[in-house]
């Protein structure tokens, strides 16, 4: 038993036949910047897609509804302003049942059922079988509107049908027609009637605000459990203090991770917001968050004080504040105290921590260390920042070398230094490159000792293995990472860039996807959008390709695998002009890199036997030539 989700491009062959190419690469847009995050956001497995179609499976019917819903908004958002004739416009059809599989495909009658009840609905609408509606009735958010008994093609005997909409837009429908009812009741009565008039009026506004409270309590209750730690403010008349406030932030983002079955948006994303007024009801909708934990931070020598309060983000309700006291030893506490507050809050189990050494220090001079050096990261991450993080990490730890999570920071900051070619390894000197991999190595092996359970360490053992050729060891690492913190969106985009090392990039573009749910702002988005760049281009899907790793360049255009790769994707493309101002773009941007250079980082710098994977670096190395490029 399954859930398929059918969907059809209405206009297809026209939208193709007035101008081909723009269509083509109209649709390649939507499906990765609308369609296919939507997908990956509900679990959703992509069977097949052509030009005007695809299919998709679910593990549960609910899924699958929501899928199709949040699909169908999204294309109404991207078509507003569009000329009708050039709008992408979607049916869906949605049925639940058994199904057949093989290596490539599902077959079976749900299938065909779902197939013949998209050519049903109308443009912009979702259709579902009875099978869904009587699986499905009494959902909160969902409301459903029956289209009668169809008889369908090949399918006996008729199937009752159903159109899906959201209950909020039910809602506002009701209210419309009530309004509108009320207005047309005012305008017959009050010639003759006045009195009647006065309670016609009365009973049509009785009507409209006695459905309020069942929507509302039905929408509280549906509602999603995301969370975004806001940067906390710092309170202290010590403007040098500032860097507290952000690194409890930090650990508070961290800690909530902890709470089972949640979504909680990455720091990244949050502290774009850091010394902004923004209405809490924007943020929830930029992020897609329903609650959302603001507050400040005094600390007054080693006594912290911080009042905090958790804000549903579809009212800018406060659900409660309160206030904690602790000394600056004692963080972990505090963690714990705001982190079981929300839970309690929010009806949530905690997930049981698996250890409590990771910062168990008494030395006030070592926990202010680590902080200074979470806080100038938080701040930016440059190669200056990256060089007083990783002093301020070695002075805390000389002070308590017992700091796991001191030891893990550490490793992190030399291997941001090692992949980046920063500080010591800007030098073109494999000694010195290799002396700070071995310092990452031995700085991580410390954190291992101490706690194995922080998700950290496994992230940063899966760039050393990596660095090291051991891309098997390497995916396997990155896995261990998510399995400590489903919500680390670096480690989620590091294992899609893993699989695409290890010859299996189809299975990459849903991890990407993942990554960019859990920190949609990220400032190093740039990331993302490479290695789901990188995974359309080792499949082939060089259109798909050139979204992505042009979307990469533009966000960092410093980065040079992103531009070697999307000029070779044009050129594989065919589209050789593009290619060759592509190129001319690289030589200005980064000078220096020639064909013979790049061979030599991807042969000795990260080897790679994977065959599949040297496959997909020849095919880069031959648009590269193509291009011209020496």
């Amino acid at each position: 038993m399954t859930a398929v989700l059918l969907a059809d491009v209405v206009g297809y062959s026209r939208l193709m036949s007035t101008d081909e190419e723009a269509t083509h690469v109209m649709l390649a847009e939507y499906f990765g910047a609308s369609i296919q995050p939507k997908i990956s956001e509900h679990s959703g497995r992509l069977i097949r897609s052509s030009g005007d179609g695809l299919l998709v499976e679910f593990d549960s019917a609910l899924d699958a509804v929501r899928c199709g819903i949040e699909i169908q908004q999204e294309l109404d958002k991207r078509n507003a302003g569009v000329a009708p004739e050039r709008r992408f416009q979607m049916r869906i059809g949605v049925n639940a049942g058994d199904i057949i599989f093989d290596e490539r495909d599902i077959y079976g009658n749900s299938i065909n059922i779902a197939a013949r009840l998209e050519t049903l609905a109308e443009p912009g609408e979702l259709f579902v079988t009875n099978t869904v509606r009587d699986h499905l009735l009494g959902h909160p958010d969902l409301a459903f509107e029956d289209r009668g008994r169809h008889r369908l093609k090949n399918i006996d005997p008729p199937i009752q049908v159903f159109r899906v909409k959201l209950a909020q837009q039910q809602k506002d429908s009701l209210l419309r027609r009530l309004r509108l009812a009320a207005r047309r009741s005012i305008a017959l009565l009050a010639i003759r009637r006045p009195i009647v008039t006065v309670l016609a009026a009365i009973l049509a506004m009785a009507a409209v605000v006695a459905t309020l409270p069942l929507w509302r309590d039905q929408n509280a209750q549906s509602a999603q459990a995301s969370i975004m730690v806001l940067p906390f403010r710092s309170m202290s008349n010590d403007p040098q203090e500032g860097y507290f406030a952000d690194a409890v932030t930090d650990d508070l983002t961290t800690h909530l991770s902890r709470l089972a079955d949640t979504v909680v948006i990455a720091r990244a994303t949050a502290f774009t917001y850091k010394g902004k007024a923004v209405d809490p009801r924007q943020i929830g909708q930029d992020c897609d968050v329903r609650y959302l934990l603001e507050g400040s931070i005094l600390k007054v020598g080693t006594r912290v004080q911080a009042n905090t309060h958790l804000v549903d983000a579809r009212s800018a309700r406060a659900i409660w504040a309160d206030q904690f006291d602790s000394d600056v030893t004692d963080l972990f506490e505090l963690q714990e105290a705001v982190t079981g507050r929300i839970a309690s809050s929010l009806g949530l189990q905690l997930v049981k921590a698996e250890s409590r050494r990771r910062d168990r220090s008494k030395d006030s001079t070592a926990i202010d260390m680590r902080l200074r050096a979470m806080a100038i990261l938080i701040d930016s991450v440059t190669p200056q920042h990256n060089l007083i993080a990783r002093k301020y990490l070695q002075e805390a730890l000389q002070l308590s070398p017992d700091s796991a999570i001191a030891w893990s920071q550490l490793a992190d900051v030399l291997m941001r230094d090692y992949l980046n070619r920063w500080n010591e390894a800007a030098k073109n000197d494999d000694l010195a490159r290799k002396d700070l991999l071995n310092q990452a190595e031995s700085a991580l092996q410390q954190a291992f000792s101490l706690d194995p359970t922080i998700a950290l360490n496994h992230m940063d053992d899966g760039f050393i293995r990596r660095a090291k050729g051991d891309h098997q060891g390497a995916l396997e690492a990155f896995e261990r990472a998510l399995s400590l913190n489903p919500n680390l969106a670096l480690a989620y985009a590091q294992k899609a860039n893993q699989l695409v090392l290890t010859g299996r990039p189809q299975e990459a573009p849903p991890l990407v996807l993942k990554a960019m749910r859990l920190s949609p702002r990220d400032p190093a988005r740039s990331v993302f959008s490479w290695v789901l760049g990188r995974a359309y281009f080792a499949m082939g899907n060089y259109d798909d390709a050139i979204i992505w790793l042009r979307r990469s360049v533009e966000e960092r255009g410093t980065a040079w695998f992103s531009r070697a790769h999307l000029l070779a994707a044009y050129e594989l493309a065919g589209k050789h002009a593009e290619a060759v101002a592509a190129l001319d773009d690289f030589n200005k941007a980064l000078p220096g890199y020639t064909l013979g250079r790049i061979q030599y980082i991807y042969q000795q710098e990260i080897p790679n036997q994977n065959q599949a994977f040297q496959n997909t670096l020849n095919e880069l190395y031959k648009g590269l030539q193509q291009a011209g490029m020496k």
